[in-house]
């Protein structure tokens, strides 16, 4: 696993924070960005990533994996695994994240609102926190990722429609599209 540190010439208004976010929210990532993490982080997709069931599509933006089972039609969305189902598996024992330079557009954003302009109205950050800069264009980059990633979901739900999403073959899968 690699491992990196905040580094101190960062600005990062996390550094005096407690880390609720890191411990109360699911980090649901797009498909490209999921594949970045892969490929920068150079973690096996199933080290760190994971499918989940649990996710209100009404509350995220990104186009959900679709199965059929049972006469029922289920979401499934990637997430950032979750160590003893609360801190996020790149949480670090300093609360600082270990893979801060390659952490996620949601993780990055937080707590702007997805398009990096307005704070969420109900942000758990205890400190204030300053927008970092490239905040916006991160806001951009994830906006074309969701594109991409609803393409490939689409292609994926198609071609694998009665099958719940393994991450092994969820992750040769997206690494030819």
């Amino acid at each position: 696993m690699i491992l990196m540190s905040i580094s101190p010439s960062i600005t990062n208004s996390c550094k005096s924070c407690t880390a609720r976010c890191c411990r109360g929210l699911a980090v649901v990532l797009t498909i490209p960005e999921a594949k970045r993490m892969v490929k920068d982080t150079g973690l096996q997709p199933e080290d760190f990533l994971e499918f989940s069931g649990n996710i209100d599509s009404r509350e995220t933006p990104h186009y959900p994996l679709l199965v059929q089972r049972e006469g029922k039609v289920e979401e499934y969305f990637i997430v950032i695994k979750r160590r003893r189902k609360v801190d996020c598996v790149f949480l670090g024992e300093d609360l600082a994240c270990t893979v801060y330079e390659q952490r996620p557009h949601v993780c990055r954003l937080y707590p702007f609102e997805l398009e990096g302009k307005k704070m969420k109205e109900h942000a758990l950050c205890p400190v204030k926190f300053e927008k970092e800069a490239g905040t916006e264009e991160t806001a951009a980059q994830l906006r074309k990722d969701l594109i991409d990633h609803g393409k490939i979901a689409r292609k994926w739900s198609i071609d694998y429609w009665d099958e719940i999403p393994d991450m092994k073959k969820f992750s040769e899968y997206f690494g030819s599209h």
